[in-house]
């Protein structure tokens, strides 16, 4: 079945050297901005040399807008828990009725925004352009599959205070989420109670809610809006790991039978996925022309602790059959490879799964702590040459798989 079982030692260098020099000529690449474009356009450079097609296709967004939305919220919070404090310790109703309508309000945006990408309330932020870049290698006679590898371009903005590193976004959210639920049922039985002043009972509820206040407040100074991690593993290796694979099937001549391969680099991937849904709206007729199968990389750090992700947290599944077939080429290269799922919001998969795409994210295991939030600790040297080579590997192994 193998047919190209392993990345070049070459090509190994030609991902960290492509890696290295974008981030040496770009200073940031958070969404929408001259880094960013800078990035895209350098990848498009690279990929013109090793595809028979390439494109580029322009969007909007509005970056920024999750990181201020975030911020809201968690003021909204704060002030939902004061005015319930003020209302046990008063006796009052009018401010716990406006700190259960702001409750709701914030549950509400939070589930849209953060849970399902939701895009609406994004115009609070100035809109920019951004771009998604597709390069395409035909397969040797007629197509009758094809298989889209895709990693996005932009970086993360860099958080304060990492020592969870990649879960401290995740555990701040579940506080928020267990602290906002216990705020709303204190809120409601006060009401139904008849609102009684300086109650034992409501003074430990209220206790009970100021237990949460610190993680609003570190939740709302979280992120850095001024700085970008890096973003070497969440985009510039996986990035260049597809670029390699493109440039190898070039070197060696070699195209599948029946199998387009494809390279699709998105842009503004950490600002809702915009990029991702743009093409994926975009090409859903475009690709319908056969079997069309979308892999996206997600973060690498290490390939000990590999996994696909077929499941997100807003309820959207990826493929089953995708995942089984990456874990089988997994098994064939005897890589260690876990199923997992992401508990809160989208994955990389969610834009294609949504327009009926069969798709499933591949990378290093959620149970890995990574610093790729981090300005400093996320470096091209912490990232093994192994890694990038096994990486390469399954990901060639995968597309033999479905060729064969």
């Amino acid at each position: 079945m193998t047919t190209l079982p392993n990345l070049d030692d070459r090509n190994v260098n030609y991902v960290l050297e492509t890696a290295e020099n974008i981030l040496e000529n770009t200073d940031d690449r958070r969404a929408g901005s001259k880094g960013e474009e800078q990035a895209r356009h350098l990848f498009l450079n690279e990929l013109m040399k090793y595809c028979d097609e390439t494109s580029e296709q322009n969007f909007t967004t509005h970056p920024g807008a999750g990181t201020l939305t975030q911020k809201l919220l968690c003021a909204l919070l704060i002030i939902c828990v004061v005015f319930f404090s003020v209302s046990v310790n008063k006796g009052l109703i009018i401010p716990v009725i406006i700190s259960l309508i702001l409750n709701l309000v914030v549950f509400c945006v939070f589930v849209y925004k953060f849970i399902f990408d939701g895009t609406k309330f994004d115009f609070i932020k100035p809109k920019k352009r951004s771009g998604n870049i597709l390069g395409k290698r035909y397969s040797r006679g007629e197509t009758g599959m094809r298989v889209v590898l895709t990693a996005n371009i932009d970086a993360p903005q860099s958080l304060r205070g990492f020592i969870f590193g990649n879960r401290a976004p995740f555990i701040l959210s579940v506080c928020a989420i267990v602290g906002n639920t216990v705020l709303f049922c204190c809120q409601l039985f006060y009401l139904f109670a008849g609102a009684p002043a300086n109650s034992d009972l409501f003074n430990f509820f209220r206790g009970l809610c100021l237990i949460f206040l610190p993680f609003y407040i570190v939740s709302l100074f979280l992120v850095n809006p001024k700085v970008s991690a890096s973003g070497v593993s969440s985009s510039l290796i996986p990035s260049s790991v597809i670029l390699s694979v493109m440039k190898q099937l070039f070197e060696d001549g070699f195209r599948y039978e029946k199998t387009e391969v494809c390279c699709l680099l998105t842009g503004s991937g950490y600002s809702s996925k915009v990029g991702s849904y743009a093409f994926a709206k975009k090409y859903r007729r475009l690709f319908s022309d056969v079997r069309t199968v979308f892999i996206p990389i997600e973060e690498i750090t290490t390939s000990e602790k590999l996994a696909v992700f077929f499941r997100d947290g807003s309820g959207t599944n990826g493929s089953a059959e995708v995942a089984s077939v990456i874990a089988q080429a997994a098994d064939n290269l005897q890589l260690k490879l876990s199923k997992e799922s992401s508990l809160l919001g989208t994955a990389s998969f969610s834009p294609f799964s949504a327009e009926h795409f069969a798709a499933c994210s591949l990378g290093t295991s959620k149970k890995h702590i990574s610093k790729s939030v981090s300005s400093t600790a996320d470096k091209i040297t912490a990232v093994r040459r192994k890694t990038i080579g096994d990486v390469g590997a399954l990901i060639i192994e995968t597309i033999n798989y479905y060729d064969s």
